[in-house]
C-alpha cells in the first residue's frame, strides 16, 4: 500500500513540474507588435470606443535593435495638448536625435538600468515608450521591469525612421562616418521634418 501511496506522489509531483514548466513558456512568448495593435483595435471597436492616439515619444524611450540589443535615450517631453492638432499626428516629427544621445544598456541589467533612470521620477513622468526594429519582440526581459514595477504608462511600437537612422550611425564602430542629418535622404512620407530640410 505504501509504494502505490509513493508512485501516486511521485506522478502528481512530476504532473505539476511540466504544468510549471508550461506557464514559464506562456510567459516567455515572443511579443508581435503588429498583432498586438490589430488585437486591441478589435477591442476597442467591439466596445465603440475610438483608438487611443499613438503617441511616438515621450520622456523616455528604450529602443530594441534587429539583434536584440537594448538602447535608451531620454528628450525633453512637451506633451501633445488638445487643439494643437499634435494629438492627431500620423507621422513622427524630426526630434534631431543624435547618436551620442542614445546609450546601449548592458545585457543583463535592464531592470537595474530602467529602475535607475525611469523610477527616480516623478509618478506622472513615469512612462516609457518601447521602440523595436523588428516586429516580434523576442527578448522580452524588459517585461518583468513593466509587469513588477509601477509605470504610468508604457506603450510598444516600430521604431522611427530618425531612431533606425541613428542606431545605424551609432552602431558604425569600425567606419568612421559622422552623422550629419542635413545630408540624409528622409522618406517624407515616414518623417515630419522641419522647413530647414526644405
Amino acid at each position: 500500500m505504501a509504494r502505490i501511496f509513493i508512485g501516486f506522489m511521485i506522478c502528481f509531483l512530476l504532473s505539476n513540474c511540466d504544468k510549471r514548466k508550461e506557464n514559464i513558456i506562456i510567459k516567455n512568448k515572443p511579443y508581435i507588435i503588429s498583432y498586438e495593435d490589430i488585437k486591441l483595435s478589435n477591442y476597442l471597436k467591439g466596445k465603440n470606443i475610438p483608438l487611443p492616439p499613438k503617441g511616438f515619444y515621450n520622456e523616455s524611450q528604450l529602443l530594441i535593435d534587429k539583434k536584440g540589443h537594448f538602447y535608451y535615450y531620454q528628450k525633453e517631453y512637451t506633451g501633445a495638448i488638445c487643439g494643437t492638432g499634435l494629438e492627431n499626428d500620423t507621422l513622427p516629427h524630426f526630434i534631431n536625435l543624435q547618436p551620442k544621445d542614445i546609450v546601449k544598456i548592458p545585457k543583463g541589467s535592464i531592470n537595474d538600468f530602467l529602475s535607475e533612470n525611469i523610477l527616480i521620477k516623478e509618478e506622472r513622468y513615469r512612462i516609457l515608450i518601447v521602440a523595436s526594429q523588428n516586429d516580434t519582440i523576442k527578448n522580452t526581459s524588459f517585461f518583468n521591469f513593466i509587469n513588477k514595477n509601477k509605470l504610468r504608462a508604457f506603450e510598444i511600437r516600430r521604431t522611427t525612421q530618425e531612431e533606425d537612422t541613428v542606431l545605424k550611425y551609432k552602431n558604425n564602430r569600425n567606419e568612421h562616418i559622422y552623422y550629419y542629418p542635413d545630408s540624409i535622404k528622409w522618406d517624407r512620407t515616414k518623417i515630419k521634418l522641419p522647413n530647414q530640410f526644405d
